[in-house]
């Protein structure tokens, strides 16, 4: 029960006779009632926050992506895996959790104030995949849906929960207005796809770029692994046009989907 709930939802009864016989307590003409008005938690964020399915779901696909990364050739240059950021790398659960205690949904200005209080925890084998990348000589491109004007907030996150990004090692780029646009273009099928293809070609805009790192990025890169929670994660995929047969051999090997039953492009 939590206690600002509690006395947020006090009634207070005034005693209109003072007489001590007729009050509860001889110390104060006042009752109180307390009771708790939290709101009923969804299944979907209980399973998300504390089933060990979860757990041993994401550390699993980490540990397949990890096993890919021994596969790679050993001559290739310039290679990047590809990440979403929420329910990939950082967990956003707990606003989840905290909104649906309240009644309340998600609201941009709520979702605004948790990226930038920078407290989102990790999903597990996010960190020691990534790290893993690093061993072997890659790249991490972190394309999140987060908004631009947050990517510091969002950087800040990673480096407090003890990931080993640098600006050389890891480019991070929130969705700007270009990225919505350019869904209208026919080449560009989701809103991430922009971002890709500027990573392909060496004309990436990394919000975390330093000096002479931004050089490194403004090379072509050759993207290995796509990973995310969801579909359209990957590039030119959206939920309506996904191809299941087409995408099944790409899994766990190419790609790599992590489960998220709290929100995603499926509602």
């Amino acid at each position: 029960m939590v206690t600002d709930k509690i006395t947020q939802s006090a009634k207070v009864y005034p005693y209109k006779d003072m007489a001590e016989d007729a009050m509860l307590s001889d110390h104060c003409a006042v009752s109180v009632e307390l009771f708790d008005n939290s709101h009923k938690v969804s299944t979907a964020v209980q399973w998300q926050t504390g089933s060990k399915e979860h757990q041993l779901l994401t550390a699993g696909v980490y540990q397949q992506a990890q096993a890919a990364l021994a596969t790679l050739p050993k001559d290739l240059q310039n290679w990047v895996v590809v990440m979403d950021v929420d329910e990939t790398v950082l967990d956003n659960s707990a606003y989840q959790q905290h909104r649906e205690s309240l009644g309340l949904g998600y609201s941009s200005e709520s979702w605004s104030a948790w990226v930038a209080s920078e407290k989102a925890g990790l999903v597990p084998g996010a960190k020691g995949f990534i790290e893993a990348v690093f061993e072997h000589g890659g790249q991490v491109a972190l394309i999140t849906n987060r908004d631009k004007a947050l990517d510091a907030h969002t950087w800040n996150n990673l480096i407090a929960q003890h990931i080993p990004v640098t600006a050389e090692n890891t480019c991070l780029v929130g969705r700007s207005a270009a990225d919505k646009a350019a869904v209208a273009q026919p080449q560009f099928v989701n809103d991430k796809d922009l971002r890709r293809q500027q990573l392909r070609d060496g004309s990436i805009a990394c919000s975390n770029s330093q000096n002479g790192a931004a050089s490194n990025w403004q090379q072509p890169h050759h993207i290995v692994m796509q990973i995310g929670d969801n579909i359209q994660d990957f590039a030119g995929i959206t939920q309506e046009s996904a191809d299941i047969k087409a995408l099944l051999p790409k899994l766990g090997n190419s790609l790599f989907l992590l489960p998220n039953p709290m929100y995603g492009s499926w509602q």
